[in-house]
């Protein structure tokens, strides 16, 4: 099986956990490519940068999507132009691995998601 894992940081050789929306350091993959996409940009942060609120906590991340009942990735506008200023602009990279060490102490209930520590 084939893991993905999206990111703005270009050349990542080694993924390394980052402290997440859980409160604990993980890395989150999908065995779906696409499903990757949604988590290049986070609406909240990216709105607040581009507005020069100054903020230095974590940020959570947030985006205008959710899943169907069989788990196909549902992108929704939740205002007008939402996914335009959500991720208009925003770059990144899509990276690959064949095998991830998932962490399993955590249900996260996301469709094709896996999480590692």
């Amino acid at each position: 099986m084939t893991f993905f894992h999206a990111s703005q940081t270009k050349n990542i050789k080694i993924l390394k956990p980052n402290i997440s929306n859980h409160n604990i350091p993980l890395s989150y993959f999908s065995d779906k490519r696409e499903n990757v996409l949604v988590y290049l940009s986070n609406a909240i942060e990216k709105f607040c940068k581009e507005k020069h609120f100054k903020f230095e906590g974590f940020w959570h991340k947030w985006g205008p999507y959710g899943f169907d009942k069989d788990g196909r990735l549902c992108l929704e506008e939740y205002y007008p132009n939402a996914l335009k200023e959500t991720y208009s602009g925003v770059k990144g990279y899509i990276y690959s691995c064949d095998s991830i060490s998932t962490y399993k102490e955590l249900n996260i209930q996301i469709p094709n998601a896996y999480i590692s520590d």
